[in-house]
């Protein structure tokens, strides 16, 4: 139709991709980015109740469910020992139907009763847990720190293996008799493009 050769195409469509103006789907073509999540450091909410306010659609996906033993840094983030048993759930998040983060979440088993009522396919789990379990969330560490696509999430993701993610590891606390304990402890590999962290200081 225009009368150029590919490569130039080719050349054009990657710059755009590297100034973020589009992404690219292995298999199925190139597409317009739609603007990103922007999360704000003021409060505890959940991360569908930041995509609601925003006026965007929140998504989620169950891809795996089950008990492993905690490791190193699992124990020191739930305080509790190595080897405790804790249940694994592993998510698929979405925006508006694109993917935007892949979430790994622990929770003690020992520490935290009728996990077993929770269903971890609802779109918020703090929501869920909160009403099937009257857990009161309290306050949460966050830490965010740069990252790789791994091989093992490069397909689930649809990104290549070394593109850049954004990792933030999260340890909720929930109130439960009269203490502060951890009630989850996450990691979230985020879509870089799709999300992005406000912190907001005061001088006071």
């Amino acid at each position: 139709m225009y009368g150029i050769s590919k490569a130039p195409v080719r050349q054009a469509l990657q710059e755009l991709e590297d100034e973020n103006f589009i992404y690219k789907i292995r298999g199925k073509g190139s597409y317009v980015l739609s603007g990103y999540i922007k999360a704000k450091a003021t409060k505890l909410r959940s991360f569908s109740e930041e995509i609601i306010d925003l006026g965007h659609k929140p998504g989620a996906k169950l891809l795996d469910k089950k008990i492993v033993n905690a490791d190193s840094e699992i124990a020191e983030n739930l305080k509790i020992n190595e080897d405790d048993e804790v249940l694994m759930v592993v998510r698929l998040r979405y925006i508006d139907e694109e993917i935007y983060s892949l979430i790994y979440s622990f929770f003690p088993i020992k520490n935290i009763p009728n996990l077993d009522k929770v269903d971890f396919s609802a779109v918020s789990i703090m929501e869920e847990v909160e009403k099937k379990l009257g857990i009161e969330m309290t306050f949460a560490t966050v830490v965010l720190e740069a990252t790789a696509t791994m091989a093992e999430h490069a397909e689930i993701l649809e990104r290549k293996t070394g593109s850049p993610l954004l990792l933030m590891n999260r340890v909720t606390y929930c109130r439960m008799n009269q203490s502060e304990i951890p009630f989850e402890f996450v990691k979230v590999y985020f879509v870089p493009e799709k999300y992005k962290f406000e912190i907001q200081l005061t001088n006071k």
